[in-house]
């Protein structure tokens, strides 16, 4: 497998601020090993573990303890601890920020999760969590809508369809989870938060343009879906413009698990390579067999630096 080469010359730090852990088959010590290991490859300074006490497809009770574990073994590590959904949300997320977790990871606006509960961010119980973490500058990464295919049950993939990630019309439209978020942030407008996936605007940067213009504590988290740097891509002068307006406040993560070997490590290389072609890769490029165009941005060194590492230390006030 080829390896990606950091444009020359650029030396930053960098942290890959988005990963899980939800193979719960392996131990804490193993999963540690697997992080250490891509940092080393990778050159990162640590990552950013999001637990999910519920995902589409389990329940992962221990995910929080568990976490916090891994974030010892693995240096320069934090971790977003996730609220169980049968307890008070702030009272966990005032339990869980005294436990050493840096922020709350949110994937209550995942359709899917919609599917299960039965309600999204417009719940009262969200809506007393955020504004609990608008007063007390609790930093939220929050997982809102999915990518517009998915609505589609004959675009969308077997891989999507099989995880549960497709919807029919008993679940609302992807404005719908749009209209949600951004009432939560006309609401709690001071509210720390960064939308995961690039809030899945990467076909509308105008849009998530007009909410960074309004909304001085929002982040944008750009880990793939690889679709979104393939959108990206189709408007390059508008993203280009997008990306050095808000260098500062933009994520670098990519969504990898705790288990990184065989498909999953070389699924993550290839997002690794696909999301520095875009940033600093000097000519344009195809990935998955010509599925994914990713033209490139040209960021400078600084901005660079700060989508790599810096944001992340100042979306959790390091």
């Amino acid at each position: 497998m080829m390896t990606f080469n950091w444009r020359e010359g650029i030396a930053m730090k960098k942290i890959d601020f988005h990963v899980h852990l939800d193979c719960d088959d392996i131990t804490v010590e193993e999963s540690a090993r697997y992080f250490n290991d891509m940092c080393e490859r990778k050159g990162y300074e640590g990552v950013g573990l999001m637990a999910l006490t519920h995902d589409s497809e389990m329940f992962h009770p221990y995910c929080n303890e568990r976490a916090l574990a891994i974030k010892k073994l693995v240096p320069g590590s934090y971790a977003f601890g996730s609220p169980h959904h049968d307890a008070d949300f702030v009272a966990q997320t005032e339990e869980l920020m005294s436990r050493g977790f840096s922020g709350i990871k949110l994937l209550g606006g995942k359709p899917s999760q919609y599917r299960i509960f039965g309600y999204s961010y417009e719940h009262e119980r969200y809506e007393a969590l955020f504004a609990y973490a608008e007063k007390y500058g609790v930093p939220l990464m929050v997982h809102n809508a999915d990518p517009l295919v998915h609505w589609d049950m004959e675009k969308a993939s077997p891989a999507v369809i099989a995880k549960g990630w497709a919807y029919d019309e008993n679940i609302p439209s992807q404005e719908w989870f749009f209209q949600i978020v951004e009432a939560v942030l006309a609401r709690h407008p001071h509210l720390k938060i960064a939308l995961a996936h690039f809030g899945f605007y990467s076909d509308n940067v105008a849009r998530a343009d007009a909410l960074m213009q309004i909304y001085p504590n929002l982040y944008m988290d750009i880990t793939p879906a690889p679709p979104i740097y393939h959108q990206l891509s189709q408007t390059p002068a508008v993203s280009e413009a997008f990306f050095r307006r808000y260098h500062d406040r933009i994520l670098f993560g990519t969504d990898v698990d705790n288990k990184i070997e065989g498909r999953v490590r070389e699924y993550n290389d290839m997002k690794t390579e696909m999301i520095a072609t875009f940033l600093e890769g000097s000519e344009p490029r195809t990935f998955r067999d010509g599925k994914y165009s990713i033209t490139p941005i040209h960021l400078e060194p600084e901005m660079l630096a700060n989508i790599y590492y810096r944001n992340a230390m100042r979306f959790i006030g390091k």
